[in-house]
Parts: C-alpha cells; structure tokens; sequence
C-alpha cells in the first residue's frame, strides 16, 4: 500500500482548492452589490478591493468572507471527503481549552483563538497534522487578506465541515483574536466530584472521565446536559488510527509521524463514517444491549458513559428517535462553543 504523507495529501488538495476559491470569488463579488460587482480572478489579489468596497459596512464584509471560507473547505472536502471528522475534531480542540476566571465576568483563558497549531505535541491532539495543514491553507488563500484570523478560519471550517457531510448549517460569529502560542494545558482550578474518573485536570477532556467528569467538564464550557450529549454524536464522523500495514519501521518505534501517517484508519462508527447523522446514538443504545457486532464500532469510555449514566441515557434515546432534534441541539452547542471571544 502507497502511503501519502499529510504534505503530499494536502498539496493535491490545496491546488484543486485554490481553482475553486477564484472561482467562488468571482461568484459571489459578482452577486454582491456591496462589493460593487468586482470580478476577481486571484484570490490573494481579490481582498484589497474587497475591504474597501465594504470598509462601511462590516456586516457585509463579515458575511462575504465567512461565504468565501465556507465555499473554499467544502472545496476541500469535495476532494476528500474523509476530512469533515478530522476539521470538526480540529475547531473543537481549539475552542474546548477556554477556562473562565471564576471571578463573576465574562473573562476567560484560551478557548478558540488558534493556539491549537501550537499544540500539536498534546497527546489528545494525535492526528490533527492534516485538518490543521486545511486550515493554514484556507487561511492563506482566503481568510487572512480578508481580514479574518486563523481562529475564524478553525471555527468556520468546522461548522462548514457539519454542513458538507449532511448536518445543520451552523452560523459562527466572526472577529477573533488569534494567540501567538500554546493554551494552558493543566486547568488552573481543577474539578472533582466523589469518583476518582470524575477529575478534571486538564484543559482538554481525559477520554477516561465518568458521566460526573463529563458533567462538570461541559458545565464549565457553559454546556448543558442535552448540549453536550449532542456534541458527543460528532462521533459520528471520523477514523482513527490502527496498526494495520504499518512499516516495520514504525511498529518498532511507533512515532507521532507514523500515527500522523498511519496507512489504514478505522471509523468510529462503521457505518457511514463521512456523513453527520444520528447513527452514533442509535449505535450507544445497541451497544448498551450488547447486540453490536465485532467492528460495528470503537467507543472510548467517554461515550458509552452516555448510556450508563441513567440521567444522560435519557437524552441518547432522544436524540436516536429524532434526527432532527439532535442536529438543531448540536447546532446550538457547537456555536455556543466557538463563539466566546467573536465580535461579529
């Protein structure tokens, strides 16, 4: 088997991506009257007249540029479709690091400001090499010379990624701040109930938290119990890394570029891996029936603490009768998540 490597991957991406950024801008200045019918065909050169064919109007510029981002990750992901778990893994990464000061205000730490890319040492943040490679090259391309930071970049591609593989248009609020490095990793005020599991130490969640831990953790986030049942079905999408065909090289020293690079993954949940659905909860409930299958999926301890837990099972059941509900709650928690530190 012929192993591409994230550079290789992303390179033939990113040229088919960028013909079609041109060709999004050009559409959409166009059908804009704000941006005064400008046709542009480069998408680096596109912004100046851009910006100041709308410098009045900041809602109109937030609108086209947010259209552009959208436009150029679906780009990507018509390329590789496989990229829509990986993105939404990336956005949620970056955002889930926001600690409040505890202190009454609105003041926080971290959250979603771009310091994920200098985080990819975090064991938590083992294969985001890819999604991330995305990002730095819509930002590149579209976002920075429109006046967006890489953060509205991160947010933006992950709620275009929910759209692309069949779930809710997600509106994300623009305007970031963008950190120059890493967020704090260790909690400055750790949580606890009565269980050992139930601790939480670290900024990003420790797959091995109990329902206490996961209650607390998105408690902190400012998610209720629905809302981050409901971000737990981003489960649904993604792949994660085996050992099958792995270079001898790489079973005897198994680095982070061999798992960055590992030549089969696996789906979470096997069926239908690139397309947002509420399989996943559907999957919880068979499993908590012990009728799956070998292979039918990979849970971590953290999701099926989703249906152990009598109170949370509750809303597994919900979201596994109606699809419907479950994307309109994840919408709502997805956007709650990313937003803090936007000022569109």
């Amino acid at each position: 088997m012929i192993v591409l490597s994230v550079v290789s991957r992303f390179a033939f991406l990113h040229s088919a991506a960028t013909s079609a950024i041109s060709s999004s801008i050009a559409i959409i200045s166009a059908d804009s009257d704000r941006a005064g019918g400008h046709l542009y065909t480069n998408a680096r050169n596109a912004p100046l007249s851009f910006l100041e064919s709308t410098s009045n109007d900041p809602d109109a510029r937030w609108k086209i540029s947010s259209s552009l981002v959208r436009k150029a990750t679906s780009s990507y992901l018509a390329g590789d479709p496989s990229l829509a778990g990986p993105l939404l893994r990336l956005a949620f990464h970056d955002a889930a690091t926001m600690e409040r000061d505890g202190d009454g205000s609105d003041s926080f730490t971290g959250g979603t400001n771009g310091s994920v890319r200098y985080e990819l040492g975090w064991s938590e943040n083992r294969g985001l090499s890819r999604p991330l490679a995305v990002v730095e090259g819509l930002h590149a391309d579209v976002g920075e010379s429109l006046g967006l930071s890489f953060a509205d970049c991160v947010a933006l591609a992950g709620a275009q990624s929910v759209e692309f593989a069949g779930g809710p248009r997600i509106p994300v609020r623009l305007g970031r701040k963008d950190a120059d490095r890493a967020d704090e990793r260790k909690r400055r005020k750790p949580l606890r109930m009565a269980t050992d599991r139930s601790a939480v130490e670290t900024t990003l969640p420790s797959a091995g938290l109990d329902s206490d831990g996961l209650r607390l953790y998105f408690g902190a986030l400012g998610l209720s119990e629905m809302e981050f049942v409901a971000l737990c079905g981003a489960h649904d999408l993604g792949r994660h890394v085996t050992l099958l065909d792995m270079p001898k090289s790489c079973l005897k020293d198994l680095t982070r570029e061999c798992l960055e690079n590992a030549p089969v993954l696996m789906p979470f949940v096997a069926e239908e891996p690139d397309r947002f659905s509420n399989t996943y909860f559907k999957k919880l409930l068979k499993w908590n029936e012990r009728r799956v299958s070998l292979g039918e999926v990979a849970f971590i301890p953290t999701d099926v603490d989703l249906v152990v837990d009598e109170g949370l099972r509750g809303y597994v059941q919900q979201f596994a009768r109606d699809e419907d509900l479950f994307c309109t709650t994840f919408a709502v928690a997805f956007q709650k998540l990313v937003d803090a530190g936007a000022r569109s």
